[in-house]
């Protein structure tokens, strides 16, 4: 509803984050070896035997993320090629996505490592990319291509306008929030591959989430900077794609740069 509550659910969201985070914490320091959630819910619920195993095993094909990474995927790479991205051909795309990734890491071990570990590396500096760019419409403001009429930071005025505290939307919110962090506990998964386990745990946890936070935070107040808000409300998963058509004009901005977050999906 608007700029104020939306950058504040983002703080909340962080803070709740974090009670998560402390959870994981504690277990990891107590159980150093990896399994993450699976160790940790099989030491605190025994009885009846493989109950935690096959709840968590229930939960990861039920509820996991992949499909929401294939449907960011498919959309941003829908956008990059000019078409409008519709049900039918996004779900086509990210089942395919699907698809060829499960037949990928099921007969194909070492190129799905191999694919894995650059799709990663397009992923950190995506994201150093978005921190730059937000630093420099924060900080330089450059006038931004096809600006609307009330120019960059127009949202600082009406930073409390339209708030809409509705429990459904403000859960929803909430939610992608969460969803944002799902990868704080990753570390967890793999303990028995660090060095020094605890310390390590200790220290990367609370720094990755303040870190992210300060990233999130950031990115958001450039996108509305620069972004009109009705545009905003109406973009769903293709806030960024419209930010960078609006600072780097076409081609650039609507092209190559949704391809390489769509990719960033793919590593996810």
């Amino acid at each position: 509803g608007s700029p104020g509550l939306a950058l504040l659910l983002w703080v909340v969201g962080t803070l709740m984050a974090w009670a998560g985070l402390a959870v994981d914490l504690e277990y990891g320091c107590m159980l150093p070896r990896s399994g993450g959630a699976k160790v940790y819910l099989e030491y605190t619920y025994r009885h009846p035997r493989f109950l935690a195993s096959t709840l968590v095993a229930v939960q990861a094909v039920l509820l996991g993320f992949s499909a929401n990474n294939c449907i960011i995927f498919a959309k941003y790479t829908i956008f990059a090629t000019g078409q409008e991205p519709s049900d039918w051909n996004t779900k086509l795309l990210a089942a395919g996505l699907l698809t060829a990734i499960t037949i990928v890491h099921g007969c194909f071990y070492k190129t799905g490592i191999w694919v894995q570990n650059v799709l990663g590396g397009i992923k950190v500096v995506l994201v150093t990319f978005m921190i730059f760019t937000g630093l420099f419409v924060m900080i330089l403001r450059p006038s931004v291509s096809d600006a609307h009429a009330s120019g960059p930071y127009a949202f600082r005025e009406g930073l409390w306008d339209d708030s809409d505290w509705a429990w459904n939307n403000v859960s929803t919110a909430l939610f992608k929030v969460f969803y944002s962090y799902a990868g704080l506990n990753n570390l967890n998964n793999v303990l028995n591959e660090v060095k020094n386990p605890v310390r390590t745990l200790k220290s990367v946890g609370p720094v990755s989430l303040l870190t992210a936070c300060f990233m999130y935070v950031l990115i958001n107040v450039a996108y509305l900077a620069v972004v009109p808000l009705d545009e905003v409300k109406q973009s769903r998963e293709l806030i960024a794609a419209l930010f960078f058509s609006r600072v780097f004009g076409a081609g650039f901005g609507n092209v190559v740069l949704p391809l390489a977050i769509a990719l960033s999906a793919v590593g996810n």
